[in-house]
């Protein structure tokens, strides 16, 4: 068994700062992670828990739910673990299976091999049946691709709840998500024979090698 020294002095100020600040609109859901996430190392981890995270809320990409930060972020600060704020709103049982999941990445780097620990977006068989022994099955990318018990039988006794056509004992199948296009900021320019560009610059000055003729900005 690997383990490292933990040293929580930092994220249990940030954490009893996140409880304190009652003005701040994520107040009320964070005093909920973080119980689950005293929780979730009781019935989960047990004997080999991990340290207490930095919840962070930052706007990541669109096809990105969460992370675990490898080593210390920005502020020197370690086990932090994002959750995007582009989708804070998703219903309780989703946001806790993306928060078990990066505590699952924690366990990772403290009781698993090196040579066994994901590193990119590749998820190592270790880590994958890790959280699949918490219900939650996931592919080689890290997705979810169904989640039932222990998880959700465990989440429902704790007040957490469903939608009611998922019933209890009830493995739930994760359909991929279509990425949201974005709003492209290349402006498109053509010539009078039909050809395209699309630039970025405010300014373009181009002539087509077929008819001899300016590109001109597109209506």
């Amino acid at each position: 068994m690997l383990t490292r020294k933990v040293d929580n002095r930092i994220n249990i100020a940030i954490k009893e700062n996140e409880l304190d600040t009652s003005d701040w609109a994520l107040n009320e859901l964070v005093w909920t992670l973080y119980w689950f996430v005293d929780f979730f190392n009781i019935v989960f981890f047990k004997d080999q828990p991990v340290p207490i995270p930095a919840l962070t809320f930052e706007k990541t990409r669109v096809n990105n739910l969460g992370f675990y930060r490898i080593g210390l972020n920005d502020w020197a600060v370690k086990d932090q673990i994002n959750l995007n704020k582009l989708y804070i709103e998703r219903p309780l049982w989703e946001t806790l299976s993306t928060l078990l999941h990066e505590m699952c990445h924690s366990y990772e780097y403290i009781y698993i091999l090196e040579d066994d620990r994901t590193k990119s977006w590749y998820h190592k068989k270790a880590f994958r049946e890790k959280l699949a022994s918490f219900g939650i099955l996931t592919n080689e990318k890290g997705c979810h691709v169904a989640i039932g018990d222990p998880f959700t039988h465990i989440l429902r006794q704790h007040g957490v709840t469903f939608d009611k056509s998922i019933l209890p004992g009830m493995t739930i199948e994760i359909t991929p998500k279509a990425k949201p296009k974005g709003r492209s900021k290349l402006k498109k320019w053509s010539c009078p024979c039909g050809q395209n560009v699309r630039v970025g610059k405010k300014e373009f000055h181009a002539t087509c090698d077929l008819c001899g003729e300016k590109f001109q900005l597109s209506a």
